[in-house]
């Protein structure tokens, strides 16, 4: 089980306190055992010696028996001894009335003392006629019940203290304790990648330190932060001119020698026309069948590399584009657009057209949808939409962030500070697919028109 700070601290001083109210109450006990054991003999030998010296003095007395009985009277409402006349046979001729005891001391704690009565016989001087004694008994109830009276004080007392004790020393904790959650807080949005927050840097020399420690460290994760989202632009700036340059390459080495093979075919054909080589003609339309096929591949290659090169008219004039094969290779599918005819900035043009394509193709690859839907727009003027929906199924193993195509997407997202989520629909018929990109004030392009919305068949 799993306990806080506060708590656990509160429950470690509430074991102290009440170890040390059972010690407490043990020592208490055996203080009072032995209190009431001294206090009972002492009372039985003042007593003892009180009788001894009455009897001394009334010794000889004509009215010797009446004094004894007087001095057996003497002992009437005494809290700790009872006296008693005994006879020459042991029957008690006359008694003393004990107090009663006046504590309220419970039947319980008298057993827990376990306190037994003592006696003492006093006989007559020497030479007395009378066949009597005195036997002195001290009573223990009386002073059982003071003790009582003293170890409820006593206990209560501590008991009380270690209450407050507990009490004040919680609303110490929860004081001192308060400023723990402004750290917790300040690291689980730290957690979540808010880098770069700063605390106040107050209270004690500990939480000082604490909190001068963990400003550093997020200024010094905002620091990183940034100098990576420097790094992967200057990367994203190095691939670009790295594709530009193998799109140039395939555009002004390739395309050339493609049309050349592309002109000897035909010549190669119209030869073989003239002459009446039906074999000729047929090799020279295969090659010119395969030359086609080959530039319609370097075409597809040349736009996967420079897809800037068809977001000159505009994101939504590319999407059309990279619809448009899509469609023709998958009739049962119904591709349905709707964005405005309006261009971001060229970054955030590039990185839109390259994640919905992955969404897009991955629908495709990973399910079998009937219905693709795509829907981009800015509701609030401060970021730009991207919605891909489909009926494809739920997600599959292939859509986790650990796939390349999603981590594509998250990298591109990230590099512009936005936000990308793939969860299954609310009938849990197909993935959506959401990013949400901040445009940071430059809207960049041409004002938009009215939404088109177009069916693609």
């Amino acid at each position: 089980m799993r306990v806080s700070l506060r708590l656990g601290l509160i429950l470690a001083i509430a074991a102290i306190l009440m170890s040390t109210l059972s010690v407490s109450a043990v020592l208490t006990y055996w203080h009072a055992v032995h209190k009431v054991e001294v206090e009972l003999q002492s009372t039985l030998s003042a007593a003892q010696r009180t009788i001894r010296v009455a009897l001394q003095d009334i010794e000889g007395s004509p009215s010797e028996s009446r004094q004894v009985g007087r001095l057996v009277r003497t002992f009437d409402a005494s809290r700790h001894v009872r006296v008693e006349l005994k006879g020459s046979d042991g029957t008690t001729l006359q008694s003393s009335t004990p107090a009663p005891v006046q504590s309220g001391m419970p039947s319980w704690f008298y057993r827990a003392l376990a306190p037994r009565e003592l006696t003492a016989r006093v006989d007559w001087p020497s030479g007395t006629q009378l066949q009597q004694h005195i036997l002195v008994t001290a009573d223990p109830r009386n002073e059982a019940g003071e003790v009582w009276s003293d170890v409820r004080l006593h206990l209560t007392t501590i008991l009380l203290f270690c209450l407050l004790t507990l009490a004040i020393l919680s609303a110490l904790l929860g004081y001192a304790l308060s400023p723990f959650a402004r750290f917790l807080e300040a690291f689980e949005r730290t957690g979540k990648g808010a880098v770069g927050e700063q605390l106040p840097v107050s209270g004690p020399l500990e939480l000082q330190s604490l909190a001068t420690g963990f400003n550093r460290m997020s200024a010094l994760l905002a620091e990183t932060q940034e100098k990576n989202r420097k790094l992967d632009s200057q990367l994203e700036a190095v691939q670009e001119e790295e594709r530009a340059s193998l799109a140039r390459d395939l555009h002004d080495e390739v395309g050339p020698l493609l049309f050349s093979i592309d002109v000897d075919a035909t010549t190669i054909r119209d030869l073989a026309e003239k002459k009446s080589e039906p074999k000729f003609t047929e090799r020279a339309l295969s090659i010119q069948d395969a030359v086609s096929q080959v530039k319609e591949q370097v075409r597809s290659i040349l736009w996967q590399l420079r897809p800037g090169l068809v977001l000159d008219l505009g994101l939504t004039n590319a999407l059309e584009n990279m619809l448009a094969p899509l469609k023709a290779r998958h009739p049962r599918v119904q591709f349905t657009l709707d964005a405005p005819r309006k261009t971001w900035q060229p970054q955030i043009d590039i990185a839109l057209l390259a994640i919905v394509r992955e969404a897009v193709l991955n629908a495709l690859k990973h399910g079998k949808p009937k219905h693709i839907a795509i829907r981009i727009g800015s509701p609030t003027g401060e970021t730009i939409e991207a919605i891909v929906t489909n009926d494809g199924g739920a997600r599959t193993a292939a859509l986790n962030s650990g796939s390349l195509g999603v981590i594509s997407m998250q990298e591109r997202t990230k590099l512009l500070g936005g936000h990308l989520s793939i969860v299954d629909n609310l009938d849990r018929t197909g993935v959506e697919v959401r990013v949400s990109i901040p445009l940071k004030g430059s809207g960049g392009g041409a004002a938009p028109v009215a939404p088109s919305t177009q069916t693609l068949q």
